[in-house]
């Protein structure tokens, strides 16, 4: 048995235990620190969070939260929302908690004017999603990979260090080297965000449906972020910055990753936003990456220039997991076709919270 509860902060330590219970004491999202940035340093607003609670207890039997965003529309302003953290406690499972707070908080967000929501669920909560709330599948964004050091990468994986060096003469087949360059390569820092704000200006019109990627937002997402540390970069060619590219270091599958969360670039600099991706993967080589990774969408400018760089799609059966891009409407004046048509989007990992 529960109820609807609106989310207090006499919730928070609960919403924390049955996370840390879900995914365990050391991830990211079972730490105080983490969750009170998350819901509540966003730029775009406070996590619209709805709870379900036992009412002869008081113990909390599952979540559902969005979190604020600000999409760049055809030209507009518009406000979205990413729903993520969803949970349900095990003995409360089965008693439609999921579908119907979830609900709940698609009203809301409809009363306060978001015009759509959007997800990437795992495999566990994707049916759910399809079936139970409406959500339709824009695509399964492509995972690429390009080993940066074939020999550590086998290593790692298969646990056999000895590997490292039978496999050594493979390294200069993948070797991606820095080339000369006149280009200044500027690591973002919170004293030259303004740099985020004219790159932003310049490619805010590059894609129909974006995430908005000015000052607040990158400051939110890459700069504060606590338990998380990335590299973000720009390239910057005649004093003005063409290019954006954020890394960071984490492990897959025992191997250590040099991932790109956010890569864009202004149309006409191909060849500057090559030069940034070899810049920031240098970098992270150095640091010890065997393997670097980016989610990108297959139409874009951004997927082919990576394509060039050596990066292949990983084959499904190899992905760690689906990446699912789910929409759910809640304005019916916003044009479904338009929507769903993947080519209309750019979207990255920096644009939820796979990394």
């Amino acid at each position: 048995m529960w109820i609807h509860q609106q989310f207090c902060a006499q919730y928070f330590k609960q919403i924390l235990a049955m996370t840390k219970e879900q995914y365990g004491e050391e991830n990211d999202i079972a730490q105080e620190d983490f969750l009170q940035h998350q819901y509540f340093k966003n730029p775009a607003g406070d996590a619209l969070i709805n709870l379900a609670v036992n009412p002869e207890t008081d113990e909390l039997a599952g979540q559902y939260i969005v979190l604020p965003m600000r999409y760049m529309i055809n030209g507009q302003m518009t406000k979205v929302v990413c729903s993520l953290n969803t949970l349900t406690r095990q003995a409360y499972r089965g008693q439609g908690i999921f579908t119907q707070l979830a609900e709940i908080t698609y009203n809301q967000s409809y009363d306060t004017g978001y015009v759509f929501c959007y997800g990437m669920p795992n495999q566990n909560s994707y049916p759910g999603f399809i079936k139970k709330l409406a959500f339709k599948e824009i695509d399964e964004v492509p995972l690429m990979l390009r080993p940066l050091c074939p020999s550590q990468m086998a290593a790692e994986y298969l646990k056999k260090p000895v590997l490292n060096t039978v496999l050594k003469p493979a390294n200069c087949l993948f070797r991606l080297s820095e080339r000369k360059s006149d280009l200044q390569f500027c690591p973002v820092t919170e004293e030259n965000l303004d740099l985020m704000d004219e790159f932003w200006k310049a490619v805010c019109g590059k894609y129909n449906i974006m995430n908005v990627r000015d000052r607040a937002y990158i400051k939110f997402r890459y700069l504060d972020m606590p338990r998380r540390k990335y590299y973000p970069y720009v390239a910057i060619h005649e004093g003005k910055p063409v290019c954006f590219v954020v890394g960071r270091m984490m492990e897959v599958a025992g191997m250590q990753c040099a991932m790109l969360a956010d890569f864009l670039f202004q149309d006409g600099f191909e060849e500057d936003a090559q030069a940034l991706v070899r810049h920031v993967l240098a970098q992270l080589r150095k640091r010890g990456a065997s393997l670097a990774g980016c989610l990108m969408l297959e139409h874009t400018h951004e997927y082919r220039l990576l394509k060039e760089l050596g990066f292949m799609r990983c084959p499904k059966r190899q992905e760690p997991q689906p990446f699912p891009l789910l929409v759910r409407r809640f304005d019916d004046k916003m044009q479904y076709d338009k929507l769903l048509d993947c080519k209309n989007w750019f979207f990255t990992m920096g644009d939820y919270d796979v990394i």
